[in-house]
């Protein structure tokens, strides 16, 4: 079994979420400045998760099919 991806990207906030490529880079830098990160600082899907109150599994679910 492959190990899943620890980091979320923008194209998986896009394919989570349905929404358009940019629109998932805002949401990124989003949660990345509700969490006090830089821009080079990488976004774990935990904290994606918590931030948007989605269940971890679920993401997972949908980014590692």
């Amino acid at each position: 079994m492959k190990n899943p991806r620890l980091c979320i990207t923008a194209q998986d906030i896009s394919a989570i979420l349905n929404i358009t490529p940019r629109q998932a880079s805002r949401k990124l830098q989003e949660v990345r400045d509700a969490y006090g990160k830089q821009y080079h600082q990488y976004l774990t899907f935990a904290e994606f998760a918590a931030y948007t109150d989605l269940p971890l599994d679920e993401l997972y679910k949908r980014c590692h099919p």
